[in-house]
């Protein structure tokens, strides 16, 4: 809701008039109605005397004990008079009510229905039929919604990601197609330094933001909503109030996996600084393909292979402990050393390198995996982000903006330090590559 009301004061005489005519003056008893302010939208009547011009008087509509209800409009009549000015503004924060004018300027209503739990204070101001402007200030409210759609802001709290986190926003229940444009104009993101960036809807429930490549390190993030005002229907409405939470972004952690060559490239902003040995999965259950990003760490997770597929009692069947754990999807994990690959999806590093890429890996670090022969995800959360194409992603906002949709760049992986003259080559085609190792 935006803008003021706030037109001039001086009223033409042959709009009066036009009020004028339909008042029966001298020589009769009139009428002066008087606004009830027991909180009643009724209007008393009151005897004046006679050859006395009747009194302009203000009414709210629907108004009943103090409150209009949530999803109808904010109607204004005023009686004998003609409206001069109407601002109304909510004393809660969420901004100015716009509205419109009758033909007469004897009515306004808001341009939108009421959000529940406003605090409205309407400052109007009209000129009776003795060209006197009056001025009277109306407070008004709305009742709360029976039900709310509360939105969970991630990351958050202050904390340090990696630069391939996306802005992550779960919703309570199911947000229609139709008002999911509203919805992204609810939330914002403001980074610093400044950066263009769009939404995707993963599902009815979740919708991530990111900017066309990695994050820049350092980065300053604020994420904010404000859905006070979306009516999702069904009596449900954005929960109340103004709510935001911020992260930064910490240094770049891009690591590589090699399937062909088992190794894994582990390169501190932009500068490779440990070469591990590792294995993947198996031929059977390969590991996905793709930039992948750390959703979570573990000092410990219970590995069943029950999980994936593999019951108790069947060939392969597996159920321990596992260390230093850093989850990459839904269902990979770095564990420990193999020379071949021989996993259920895994990455496998041997426990003391696993410990220490434990230790020195963020939420949201990047982990891009090639040279394998299974797909990437498009819903798995450690992969839904990153390999999709600028055009591709901006298909799944409901409202991307100009900047944006002016933006043409590459897949996020070919900004990758591999990428770079003095590293290894790498090619999507699934041959096999030769590295430069580097100390």
């Amino acid at each position: 809701m935006v803008g003021v009301i706030n037109v001039s004061r001086h009223i033409p005489r042959g709009v009066l008039a036009a009020v004028a005519a339909v008042v029966v003056l001298a020589g009769v008893g009139v009428a002066v109605l008087t606004l009830n302010h027991s909180g009643s939208s009724h209007q008393k009547i009151k005897a004046a005397g006679k050859g006395q011009l009747p009194l302009a008087t203000l009414r709210v509509e629907h108004l009943h004990h103090g409150r209009v209800h949530y999803a109808k409009r904010l109607r204004l009549h005023v009686v004998n008079g003609v409206l001069s000015s109407v601002s109304v503004r909510d004393q809660s924060g969420a901004g100015a009510i716009d509205g419109t004018f009758n033909k007469t300027r004897t009515r306004w209503h808001s341009s939108h229905p009421l959000a529940p739990s406003l605090q409205l204070r309407a400052a109007v101001s009209y000129v009776d039929l003795a060209h006197k402007t009056i001025r009277r200030t109306l407070h008004v409210s709305t009742p709360a919604a029976k039900q709310h759609v509360n939105a969970l802001l991630s990351p958050g709290g202050g904390d340090t990601v990696g630069v391939g986190s996306p802005v992550v926003v779960t919703f309570s229940r199911p947000v229609p197609e139709n008002k999911r444009a509203e919805v992204e104009a609810g939330l914002s993101v403001k980074a610093t330094p400044s950066v263009v960036g769009a939404w995707h809807w993963m599902s009815d429930q979740e919708v991530h933001w990111r900017p066309p490549s990695y994050w820049k390190p350092g980065t300053k993030v604020q994420i904010s909503s404000d859905l006070q005002d979306v009516d999702f229907g069904h009596g449900a409405w954005g929960a109340v109030g103004h709510h935001q939470t911020s992260f930064v972004i910490g240094p770049s952690h891009i690591s590589e996996v090699d399937i062909a060559n088992h190794e894994m490239y582990v390169y501190n902003n932009g500068r490779l600084i440990k070469t591990f040995p590792d294995s993947t999965g198996r031929a059977s259950l390969p590991t996905m393909d793709g930039v992948h990003i750390a959703i979570e760490k573990s000092r410990v997770v219970d590995m069943n292979s029950a999980t994936v597929g593999i019951p108790q009692g069947s060939p392969g069947y597996y159920n321990e402990l596992v260390y230093w754990d850093v989850r990459i999807s839904d269902g990979g994990e770095f564990a420990e050393q193999g020379h071949i690959n021989v996993s259920h999806g895994c990455v496998n590093l041997s426990p003391a390198n696993a410990e220490w890429f434990y230790n020195w890996s963020l939420r949201g670090d990047v982990i891009d995996v090639y040279d394998g022969v299974r797909p990437p995800s498009a819903t798995d959360p450690g992969t839904a982000d990153w390999n999709m194409s600028w055009k591709k992603w901006l298909a799944g906002d409901a409202a991307p903006s100009a900047a944006a949709l002016a933006l043409h760049p590459r897949l996020p992986h070919t900004y990758e330090p591999r990428f770079a003259p003095t590293h290894h080559k790498h090619s999507s085609s699934g041959k096999k590559h030769h590295h430069k190792k580097q100390h």
